[in-house]
């Protein structure tokens, strides 16, 4: 069976989104879809001359009727962060063209998998999640799961290891309250701790990974490669059903938000939460997390 994937808003992320998925030979056809007609043909046709490098059947400029068919539905569209901005700061403006992209979605193949990109991440899988008449395991955001192969990258870069060899999580908002599990972070079935990383130095990691979107942003615009990237793995867990625990943001009825912790990804959606053995500061810290998500999901 020919698998869909569809793109919702193909602006920097939205493009790279795409190009990540053919990159990754994701065998499926790409419906793409932007309120910018122009561009969005634009980009069908460039992304078209790379499929003769890849398993990725076809590009098509789709409609909503279309998009309405496919087993995987991506939002990208929304506003990007400015220099110095918070991805909580773009919630009125990015909950509007949601509203009116959940509106036009009504119909939806009941299977189908959606995958929130666009910022306030965790806020706007929650609206997703409300408005969609699908069932909740199979409507997801990408949360913190670029946030944690950035502490994975920050890690195997200080201690000269292959960031494949190493297990992180940062969990919570994909934004400033981000916390890191260093309790489940493993090198090779150790703890950090007994490769040299410190309490103190814990910190400065968890601080540094927080500050990579803002640096990126300051100095070309945007972040989209790293984003694309996770968004295309995530889109190859699905259609091949790989069954991985990753940390990706969904509704968690203890806290009352969509945050992010490890989750057991199917082909069919979240299939369950994986419990780890988190410390008591952590547990405290995803509190204050989900403290600050709640009150932004009042909107």
């Amino acid at each position: 069976m020919r698998h869909t994937i569809a793109i919702i808003g193909v602006g920097a992320v939205g493009s790279a989104v795409a190009n990540a998925i053919i990159g990754l030979n994701i065998s499926a056809d790409l419906i793409l879809l932007d309120k910018d007609e122009a561009r969005c043909a634009g980009e069908v046709r460039d992304l078209s001359d790379t499929l003769g490098f890849s398993l990725t059947s076809r590009v098509i400029q789709g409609t909503y009727d279309e998009i309405k068919k496919a087993h995987i539905v991506i939002m990208c569209a929304g506003r990007s962060q400015k220099p110095g901005e918070s991805r909580l700061a773009l919630l009125e403006t990015n909950k509007d063209i949601l509203d009116d992209v959940l509106g036009k979605l009504a119909g939806l193949r009941k299977d189908a998998v959606v995958i929130m990109v666009a910022n306030p991440l965790d806020v706007l899988t929650f609206c997703t999640l409300k408005q969609l008449d699908i069932p909740r395991k199979q409507v997801f955001g990408t949360g913190t799961y670029v946030d944690s192969q950035r502490l994975k990258q920050l890690l195997g870069s200080e201690l000269s290891i292959s960031e494949r060899s190493i297990e992180a999580f940062v969990l919570g908002e994909h934004g400033d309250s981000q916390v890191v599990a260093w309790s489940a972070t493993r090198i090779a079935g150790n703890s950090v701790e007994q490769f040299g990383i410190t309490p103190l130095r814990q910190v400065e990691l968890g601080n540094r990974v927080k500050q990579i979107a803002y640096e990126i942003i300051e100095s070309k615009g945007a972040a989209f490669f790293g984003i694309a990237a996770t968004v295309a793995r995530l889109c190859e867990m699905v259609l091949y059903n790989t069954r991985q625990i990753v940390p990706v943001s969904w509704y968690h009825e203890e806290y009352g938000v969509c945050m992010s912790l490890p989750m057991l990804l199917t082909e069919k959606g979240i299939e369950k939460t994986t419990q780890f053995a988190f410390t008591k500061k952590e547990l405290e810290e995803l509190e204050k997390s989900a403290e600050i998500l709640r009150a932004y999901q009042k909107i």
